[in-house]
């Protein structure tokens, strides 16, 4: 996040290079407004975003002085970084831009038409989530862990059954597809900040798990026969051989495969899996639909923090089509044009639960990104209660108190009375899952 006073001792340095119209002194009065830093909001409770300790930044030294503001790369910097991997990268809310209109050209809007979205069960993908649903309304999802589909023909027509009924009885379908990764603010593979988590995590972490299996095993033996998986861990291992397969199907090289290349992988096996499901579930009779497809890439800051790099969330589009009385055309999103900053600026706001969207820059290749604010993730994704000093509003906890503080424990405590704790214990007689099943008498020989 570029604070004012910052830009202002680093412009005479950066307007050569630097392409974002504030530095070429064109934009206009409302548009530079977005790029001024907003101060933090605190709640009455004096809570604020400052979700982990900020790392103290050291200045680049030239001639044994050093610069007085640390250099920050521009939102078209970090975005050309981002290509080098996916080259169809644009910035998140100029993606649903492009979507939305060119959609609408082929009948579906908000108001007749059903979202069903396919992302993976991590919360940070939530972000492209709620982009979706300011448009759509809300979605049916079929999440799965990696994006991986497990919700089977069932699971598909549950959604579709619940689509809105157009004039002439029809109904109409989106659907979104879309594995993550993090490449955070300098460009570390698979990194990514959490909200109230004091080191760097990852994303995603079941592709990278995979990723390490393959490396280590090899492909062929992840490579099981379809519903072989292990009970305790069935959407990975699901994952795991549907990758596997992929994989062994592309003779890709295994020793060659990095993070990025095999979400790719995981992207292509995923919008086979739902144009797959789609086949047996969708009635093109009675029934239009569009599949978007792609990567979600969080290009967050390395530490959330309000002096921190801003947070970007991006999208690499893959599959774009729409399907009306049973005619399939497919379409070319880069074509569209890109919103211009007031109008990503309006359709950034629908999705950000009131903040405000901050830092419109331009990206490359026509592409207008847009940052998606601290207040936001913490909020949204957890981290908003702590406080100053990095602690939590929790208060710390002593069994040997819990009679004492506070006085209503003592009542709601089943293990007061032992008999009533026995009845909601887990039946351990139970079968559970992974329990072997019995060969059935009726399956045994005759006894002579």
């Amino acid at each position: 996040m570029f604070a004012l006073s910052s830009r202002q001792t680093a412009r005479s340095a950066c307007r050569a290079s630097c392409p974002c119209a504030s530095c070429r002194g064109v934009a206009s009065a409302p548009v530079r407004a977005t790029y001024a830093a907003r101060p933090v909001k605190k709640s009455a409770a004096s809570v604020t975003v400052k979700a982990q300790a900020a790392s103290t930044a050291v200045a680049p030294v030239e001639n044994g002085v050093a610069s007085a503001v640390a250099h920050k790369r521009t939102f078209a910097q970090r975005h050309t970084e981002l290509i080098k991997y996916f080259p169809s990268t644009m910035g998140v809310d100029d993606f649903m831009g492009r979507v939305e209109v060119a959609l609408a050209g082929f009948g579906f809007t908000g108001d007749n038409t059903i979202a069903m979205t396919n992302l993976c069960r991590d919360e940070v993908t939530q972000v492209l989530k709620d982009k979706i649903e300011a448009i759509f309304g809300s979605s049916f999802n079929t999440n799965g862990l990696g994006g991986v589909l497990t919700c089977g023909v069932t699971g598909m027509k549950a959604g579709l059954s619940h689509s809105p009924v157009c004039n002439g009885g029809r109904e109409r379908y989106v659907f979104f597809a879309f594995p993550h990764i993090a490449i955070n603010s300098e460009g570390e593979m698979g990194a990514l900040s959490r909200p109230g988590r004091p080191k760097q995590s990852c994303a995603c972490g079941a592709l990278l798990a995979i990723l390490n299996a393959f490396k280590v095993d090899g492909v062929e033996k992840s490579c099981k026969v379809p519903g072989v998986h292990d009970p305790l861990d069935p959407e990975l291992t699901i994952l795991q051989q549907r990758l596997a397969r992929r994989v062994r199907y592309e003779k890709l090289d295994v020793s060659k495969l990095d993070l990025p290349a095999l979400t790719s992988v995981a992207e292509r096996t995923i919008t086979d899996d739902l144009e797959f499901l789609i086949e047996k579930a969708v009635d093109p009779a009675v029934a239009d639909y569009a599949v978007i497809t792609g990567v979600q890439i969080h290009n967050w800051g390395k530490q959330l923090t309000a002096d921190g790099d801003a947070s970007i969330e991006f999208v690499a589009p893959a599959k774009c089509y729409t399907v009306v009385n049973g005619l399939k055309t497919y379409i070319d999103l880069p074509q569209v044009p890109a919103l211009s900053p007031r109008q990503i600026q309006t359709m950034a706001q629908a999705s950000l639960n009131g903040f405000q969207p901050q830092h419109i820059q331009p990206g490359m290749r026509g592409s207008v990104i847009s940052e998606v604010p601290l207040e936001y993730l913490v909020t949204k994704l957890g981290g908003s209660q702590l406080m100053e000093d990095g602690n939590t509003y929790a208060p710390t906890f002593n069994s040997a108190d819990s009679f004492e503080w506070p006085t209503w424990q003592s009542r709601i405590r089943l293990d007061n009375n032992p008999n009533r704790l026995l009845s909601v214990e887990r039946d351990v007689n139970a079968p559970t899952m992974e329990s072997p099943e019995p060969v059935h008498p009726s399956f045994e020989p005759p006894k002579n």
